[in-house]
C-alpha cells in the first residue's frame, strides 16, 4: 500500500472516530407532558366505503370549506371521489377518478387523489385546484427526474409516476354536484412511490390588491426513498437542489402564463424569480424540506404560516413559513446534522453553523419509545390549524396537530411561542370519548390513527381518519 493511501486511511479513520464519538442517539430526552387542555369529539358523518377486503373504508385525506359563506364542507377520498357535507349529510360532489384521464394511479397508499384547494373567489368564478397521481407513461412531465451520478457511474433514475395539478371550473359554484371542465396546469415526475406532492392552498389572510392574493402554494416532498440501495436520506439530494420542485414549497399564479409550459405564472416577488440562473426554478418559495405535506395560516394574531415537515428517523418538525427559507433537508433533521450515508445517525451542529443560513423548526419532537408505552411515541407529524373558533375558548391561539402513526397522539402549542430561534414547548392534548378519557386509537378502534385535520369557515377544527372513514369535530367536553 502506498504512503499516500496509508495516510488517507488514517485520516479517514480519525475523522470517523470523531464523528462517531459525537453521535446523538436521543436528541430530545425530555418527554412531552400531558396538558390541562382537553377536547371531545362529535361524529359528523360516515363517508361511504370505497375499497375491498380489509381495506374498505374511504381513505379521507383532506377536509376544508369553499370560503363562499355556504357553510359547506368538502372532503376527499384518495381513491378518487370528492364529497360535500351539508347539515351533517355527505353526498358525492364529483367522481374525480371518472372525470380525469384513464391514467389515474392509486398504486400505493400515498398515491391517488391527494389534495384540493378552492380559489379565494370560488363563489364567483367556481374555480378550484386538485393534485393527483397518474401513470408515468401517460403524458410528458413539465419537471422530470434528472440523471444523477452515484458511485462514479451514470445512472438514470426510473421514475415511479406523475403528480398532476388541475384547475377546475364549476358552471354553478353553489351547486352540490359538480358540472364543469378542467385544465392541466402542472405535471411533476416523481422518482419513487412515496413523498409526493402534498397540500395545495391559498393564503386566507391575503386581500384583493395584496401581492399574495390568489397565489397558489404547493407543498412538494423530496421524491421519496423506497428501494434506493445506498441511503434513504434524500438520496437524490433534491432538498438543496434549486433546479427541481422536489423538497420545496412552490408559489405560482394559476392565472398567469410566464412559466415554461405557459399554463401558469411565476410571481415576480418569488425569491428566485430573478435569480439569473437558468437552472433555478422561479416557482420555488422555500426549500430544504423532506415531506411538508401540510401547511396552514393562522387567521389571527401575527397571521403566521405553519409548515409540518415529516422527519426521517428522528425528528418531526413545525416550521414557520418564510419566503426564501432553507430548512436544511437533507443536511439537517430538526436542529441536528444528519448523516447522508446513514439515516440513523445524528450529530450536533458545528460552532460555525450560522454561515449556512438554515431556518430551523420552532417546535420539534423525536421518536422516543417510552418504557411505559407499547408502540412508537412518534412516527410522522400531521399538520393542523391554529384554533380560532368559538366553541372551545381555552383552545384559542393554540396550534393543534398530531402524529398519524401508531400512537395517534394529539398535541398543541401556543402560536405566540412559535418564534424563529427558539423551541416552543409542545404539550399533549387530552382526548375524551364522551366523559371517558381515551386515546384516539381507542376512539376509532384501530391500530393506526392516520389522522388528518380540517377546518370550517368559523375556525372550528375537524378530524378525519383513513382507518374508519368518519368525519369528527373537536368539541368542548361539556357538549358530551
Amino acid at each position: 500500500m502506498s504512503l499516500f493511501r496509508i495516510c488517507l486511511v488514517l485520516i479517514s479513520s480519525l475523522v470517523f472516530s470523531r464523528v462517531s464519538y459525537a453521535q446523538i442517539t436521543n436528541p430530545i430526552p425530555e418527554k412531552i407532558e400531558k396538558s390541562q387542555l382537553a377536547v371531545g369529539f362529535e361524529e359528523i358523518v360516515q363517508i361511504p366505503q370505497s375499497g375491498t377486503g380489509r381495506d374498505k373504508v374511504a381513505r379521507l385525506n383532506f377536509l376544508t370549506h369553499a370560503g363562499d359563506g355556504s357553510g359547506r364542507l368538502f372532503v376527499n377520498d384518495m381513491r378518487g371521489k370528492l364529497y360535500v357535507i351539508v347539515n351533517g349529510k355527505a353526498s358525492l360532489y364529483m367522481n374525480f377518478k371518472n372525470l380525469v384521464c384513464s391514467g389515474f394511479s392509486y398504486e400505493t397508499k400515498q398515491q391517488g387523489f391527494a389534495y384540493f384547494a378552492f380559489h379565494p373567489e370560488f363563489a364567483k368564478n367556481g374555480i378550484f385546484y386538485t393534485v393527483h397521481s397518474e401513470e408515468k407513461n401517460n403524458r410528458i412531465a413539465d419537471f422530470k427526474v434528472s440523471k444523477r451520478i452515484f458511485d462514479n457511474e451514470d445512472k438514470t433514475i426510473e421514475s415511479s409516476h406523475h403528480d398532476v395539478i388541475l384547475e377546475w371550473k364549476a358552471d354553478n359554484p353553489a351547486a352540490n354536484t359538480f358540472i364543469g371542465r378542467f385544465r392541466e396546469i402542472m405535471r411533476i415526475e416523481e422518482p419513487y412511490e412515496d413523498h409526493n406532492t402534498g397540500q395545495l392552498g391559498f393564503n386566507p389572510n391575503a386581500k384583493p390588491g395584496d401581492s399574495d392574493y390568489g397565489m397558489l402554494y404547493i407543498a412538494v416532498a423530496d421524491g421519496g426513498s423506497n428501494g434506493f440501495p445506498v441511503s434513504e436520506t434524500d438520496p437524490l439530494d433534491n432538498g438543496q437542489d434549486l433546479g427541481t420542485p422536489l423538497g420545496k414549497i412552490l408559489r405560482i399564479n394559476p392565472f398567469g402564463n410566464n412559466s415554461r409550459n405557459g399554463k401558469y405564472g411565476i410571481p415576480k416577488d418569488n425569491p428566485f424569480a430573478k435569480d439569473g440562473n437558468s437552472k433555478t426554478l422561479g416557482e420555488i418559495w422555500a426549500y430544504g424540506l423532506r415531506n411538508p405535506h401540510r401547511f396552514s395560516w393562522d387567521r389571527g394574531g401575527d397571521r403566521k404560516m405553519l409548515i409540518a415537515d415529516i422527519g426521517q428517523a428522528f425528528i418531526e418538525e413545525v416550521n414557520l413559513g418564510m419566503k426564501g427559507a432553507n430548512y436544511g433537508w437533507g443536511n439537517r433533521e430538526g436542529t441536528w446534522i444528519i448523516d447522508e450515508k446513514n439515516e440513523n445517525a445524528l450529530f450536533p451542529l458545528p460552532s460555525y453553523d450560522a454561515k449556512y443560513g438554515y431556518t430551523y423548526p420552532v417546535a420539534q419532537y423525536d421518536h422516543d419509545i417510552p418504557s411505559d408505552y407499547e408502540g412508537f411515541y412518534g412516527i410522522a407529524i400531521t399538520g393542523g390549524y391554529v384554533y380560532r373558533g368559538k366553541a372551545i375558548p381555552e383552545l384559542v391561539g393554540q396550534y393543534i396537530f398530531a402524529d398519524f402513526g401508531n400512537d395517534g397522539r394529539f398535541f398543541h402549542v401556543s402560536v405566540d411561542e412559535l418564534v424563529n430561534g427558539k423551541q416552543a414547548q409542545i404539550k399533549e392534548l387530552r382526548l375524551f370519548d364522551g366523559k371517558k378519557s381515551a386515546s384516539f386509537l381507542e376512539i376509532i378502534d384501530s391500530k393506526r390513527s392516520d389522522v388528518r385535520f380540517g377546518v370550517d369557515e368559523q375556525g372550528e377544527i375537524y378530524v378525519t381518519s383513513k382507518s374508519d372513514g368518519k368525519v369528527r369535530k373537536l368539541v368542548p367536553l361539556s357538549k358530551k
